[in-house]
């Protein structure tokens, strides 16, 4: 049988058609010297096979992602230029279908993941529901959010993902999809990246909604200290320095990190007031610009940090005795509150306030049934699927369980996707949906 060939503006691309989807995996979107700014890559002319996983930021091993879903990130391919993405669609996608387009930007702290991990499998919500999943690697950790080539602060990662963006408008016309129908969301550090892009100057032409789930905000103030002790120490190193070299570093850093406050918690991530970001004090007039043509659905899990006491035998095990686990339960209610649950409803308000359509959503699937409960990340299982889990969070249940409860979650994300509106606004023992009303101002 003959092979489809995409055309697009960057070139021709073959792909890999599935049992349901077809993938096209591994686009070079951009590509950077190490602390530079991202270029748009010029591909040479011919037919490109895009069947491989899109090799990963540079990065070691995490225990949490090992931990909760089986994770080994040292099997994935790793390169300092990562600006790879992958494309799904459904499988009988042609070139004029102008279908809905999702692209996924990965969590993982901003040190950590991939978009073709097999924690995000898009084939399922493609094929339910007839969209294109794009996935977007960026560069992470000390290569991505630290440093230009000059020594000073930047924004490389977040730019990385703004690039990609880019292309993803200019080419997915090509793949059957509408560049004028584009959603981006992500979770966690991802989740923080599309807020960022949001916020980033010149970006409001790039998507038209956006989907932000269990954004760490808490974590992004009073971060100047920390920051600046990080780029002294990233300074102490040659730039030409080998990438062994460079991860140690990065371990070095992330083993001294001494800030006592809520920072501590996401050591990497980007430096507002920096380019393209604004300054803090100027994110409320910036969402002013955006807010009103750009509808957002955002939210968290009940019980986020949970997932962070999951490793420890010592706090599992006094966790079964009922004193300790008051004092335990306690803790955890108070950082879920004070990292994710404020600062989103604060910032789903504020968004409201700037008249943007906003929707915001509680997750507390299997909330109670264990330990980690609707811990961080345990949203990802009903929206990707869970083939491949090997770790702590299948809750109890079956892969085929697991994926059956996911539909009307996908449904949703993806009915968000197409018309930006929400019509099923609770999913019985996993989700609750509310669209933030703002009250008018009274007359005097």
């Amino acid at each position: 049988m003959e092979e489809k060939v995409w055309t697009c503006h960057a070139g021709q691309f073959i792909g890999l058609e599935e049992e349901n989807c077809i993938q096209v995996r591994g686009i070079r979107y951009a590509i950077s010297s190490r602390f530079q700014n991202p270029k748009p890559y010029c591909y040479p002319q011919g037919i490109h096979r895009c069947v491989s996983i899109a090799p990963f930021s540079i990065q070691a091993q995490p225990k949490i992602e090992t931990f909760m879903f089986g994770i080994d990130y040292e099997k994935y391919p790793q390169e300092e230029n990562c600006q790879y993405l992958s494309i799904t669609m459904p499988k009988d996608t042609t070139s004029n279908d102008h279908l809905p387009v999702m692209v996924w930007i990965h969590g993982g702290a901003y040190k950590n993941g991939g978009c073709d991990s097999e924690t995000y499998n898009r084939s399922f919500i493609v094929q339910e529901q007839h969209v294109i999943v794009v996935g977007l690697n960026y560069r992470l950790g000390i290569f991505g959010f630290v440093k230009d080539e000059h020594g000073n602060f930047s924004n490389n990662g977040l730019l990385d993902i703004i690039e990609g963006l880019k292309w993803v408008n200019e080419n997915i016309a090509g793949f059957g999809g509408d560049p004028k129908n584009i959603t981006i969301f992500g979770q966690s550090a991802g989740a923080d990246a599309v807020r960022c892009v949001m916020l980033a100057k010149e970006t409001e032409h790039l998507y038209q909604r956006a989907i932000i789930q269990s954004d760490p905000l808490g974590a992004m103030k009073h971060r100047q200290k920390m920051e600046q002790k990080i780029l002294d120490e990233l300074n102490t190193i040659s730039s030409q320095a080998s990438t062994n070299e460079m991860i140690e570093m990065q371990k070095s850093i992330l083993k001294n990190v001494k800030e006592k406050k809520l920072p501590k918690y996401l050591v990497f991530a980007p430096h507002f007031g920096i380019d393209p970001l604004p300054k803090l004090s100027e994110i409320s007039s910036r969402m002013k610009e955006i807010a009103y043509n750009h509808p957002l659905l955002i939210g968290s899990t009940t019980r986020e940090v949970s997932v962070y006491g999951g490793t420890n035998q010592t706090i599992l095990k006094l966790h079964r005795s009922f004193v300790p686990r008051i004092f335990i339960e306690q803790k955890i209610r108070k950082l879920s509150r004070k990292i994710f649950q404020q600062p989103t409803r604060q910032f789903a308000k504020q968004y409201a306030q700037a008249k943007g359509i906003t929707y915001i959503y509680k997750f507390f699937w299997s909330e109670n049934k264990s330990f980690i409960g609707a811990g961080h990340a345990m949203d990802l299982l009903p929206l990707f699927g869970a083939n491949g889990l090997n770790g702590k969070a299948s809750m109890g249940l079956t892969i085929d369980q697991i994926n059956e409860k996911g539909k009307q979650m996908r449904k949703i994300w993806a009915d968000f996707a197409k018309t930006g509106k929400i019509t099923n606004y609770k999913i019985p023992g996993m989700l609750t949906i509310k669209k933030l009303k703002v009250k008018k101002k009274e007359k005097k």
